[in-house]
């Protein structure tokens, strides 16, 4: 996968869901190239990261500045298509 740079922009999404999302994609990955789990499992750690949280920046009730929302969404898209490659290996 290429190297990926979020922007930050203003009303975009709050940082450290996004990050605590991308952490989660990773360690599945890895998780996956170690071979140590079934599917199931899998599927089901996949399911539980789709559901995560993802807020808009805010400070108080004012938009605040984030990681950019069609970047960020395309990013997490790339990683769901490199997970779903590595399961059909």
């Amino acid at each position: 996968m290429e190297k990926t740079i979020l922007r930050s922009v203003f009303g975009g999404y709050n940082k450290k869901d996004v990050l605590a999302k991308t952490d989660a994609y990773n360690s599945l990955i890895l998780i996956i190239e170690s071979g140590r789990t079934s599917d199931a499992v899998i599927n089901a750690e996949l399911e539980k990261i789709r559901q995560m949280p993802v807020r808009k920046a805010r400070f108080l009730f004012l938009p605040a500045t984030g990681f950019s929302v069609p970047q960020t969404e395309k990013y997490f898209s790339d990683l769901e298509n490199e997970i779903k490659q590595k399961i059909m290996l």
